[in-house]
């Protein structure tokens, strides 16, 4: 999968985090609304069968921060109330997706089982990102199967073929986009979450990805 973000920064200096994973977070509560604290959360890998386990907290809430992208699982326990189970859960990269849960009464002996179909909302960050599934990176006829032809499917990314300077073609340099009106050289490339950005005080020609 290909994951596209766009960073608005108000300082002179960035950090860029690993961004290969994703987090799942939601409301744990009762029929009337009533937030429910030390509520066990179990989310389960599909293809791996791993699990990750955590607690509500006193107000009610649970989250998972670093999920490996994939389908999971996911259900909520606690002691007077029915086990409720969302299945179909789908993370993908960089994601920071919402899951809320109501408990209904009951016995851990009952479950509640609920097909997440719909996409999660992610409400948790306010950043621009989109995702190029893996069906279409294996399905559509790339050029060369160069895979920066896949940005151009990304609403507000324009294809940017042409260095900064002086209007020089660099027909060898891929990733060369311009997201939302951001230069193309302001760009961040992360490979399997680590930096692989080339760096130089003379960008003309220049990729602007190592790998």
């Amino acid at each position: 999968m290909i994951r596209v973000h766009l960073y608005v920064c108000l300082i002179g200096a960035a950090l860029y985090a690993q961004v290969h994973t994703a987090s799942l977070t939601g409301l744990v509560t009762d029929p009337s609304g009533a937030v429910i604290g030390d509520a066990r959360v179990t989310a389960r890998n599909l293809a791996t069968n791993v699990e990750l386990v955590t607690q509500t907290d006193a107000s009610g809430y649970y989250t998972l921060p670093a999920l490996q992208v994939g389908v999971y699982e996911v259900s909520v326990e606690k002691q007077g109330f029915k086990k409720a189970v969302a299945t179909n859960v789908e993370l993908v990269v960089g994601q920071k997706a919402r899951l809320d849960f109501r408990l209904d009464l009951g016995t851990l002996a009952e479950s509640v089982t609920v097909e997440a179909g719909a996409p999660l909302a992610a409400t948790e960050e306010a950043s621009l990102g989109s995702v190029v599934e893996n069906p279409r990176v294996r399905n559509l006829p790339l050029s060369r199967r160069n895979w920066d032809d896949l940005l151009g499917l990304i609403p507000g990314v324009h294809s940017d073929r042409y260095t900064e300077q002086g209007g020089g073609t660099a027909a060898g340099r891929t990733g060369g986009a311009n997201v939302h009106g951001v230069r193309s050289l302001q760009n961040n490339f992360l490979l399997d979450g680590v930096d692989n950005n080339s760096i130089s005080t003379n960008v003309q020609e220049l990729t602007t990805q190592i790998v």
